[in-house]
């Protein structure tokens, strides 16, 4: 049924959904597998219908705060996080620096993102990364996929080291960027 929402809800808005499916396990498994358990602060971009917010639970510590976000209502109503520190944020990514203020943390150690880079246009994927750049730790990760490499230059602006993992597993095929500040 969850599947079935979330093809709806693409079908409305492809734009900003950049899928008809929800990640599979083995792109999940890949997104957060260098994330540390004991991190202070994680932002998750593109949250969706929360299959990667639920398997990022699972692996990080209670004390870790989520700021996750997605623009849709109908997809943060299909988010069933039960973890008291995270926190479902209905606003644009372009916005992520008010939260993070509003919530006192000083450094974002991860970025996980499901945003759809390619079809958002340079002007919003350049003013994201940006602001993302701004506020990670000096040893914080960017980890983002795509179904094409057509953003790795629009990265490669913002970080030092970005490495490229094919997931052919996925429906369709994607590619995880893991970009280090």
């Amino acid at each position: 049924m969850r599947n079935l929402s979330f093809f709806v809800q693409s079908f409305k808005d492809f734009r900003t959904t950049g899928s008809f499916l929800p990640s599979q396990r083995f792109l999940i498994k890949k997104l957060i597998r260098t994330v540390d358990p004991n991190a202070t602060c994680i932002i998750e971009l593109g949250a969706g219908e929360g299959c990667v917010t639920r398997h990022l639970e699972k692996k990080i510590s209670n004390k870790t705060l989520v700021l996750s976000f997605e623009i849709n209502p109908k997809l943060i109503s299909m988010n069933k996080s039960v973890r008291p520190n995270t926190i479902l944020i209905q606003d644009f990514a372009q916005n992520v620096r008010e939260h993070i203020r509003a919530h006192n943390i000083s450094h974002v150690d991860y970025v996980i993102s499901s945003l759809p880079f390619a079809s958002l246009g340079k002007n919003d994927t350049n003013a994201i990364l940006s602001i993302i750049a701004e506020n990670m730790s000096p040893t914080g990760k960017f980890i983002q996929y795509q179904y094409s490499l057509l953003n790795r230059k629009d990265l490669k602006k913002y970080f030092r080291d970005v490495r490229t993992q094919f997931v052919p597993l996925n429906i369709p095929p994607a590619f995880v960027y893991i970009c280090t500040k």
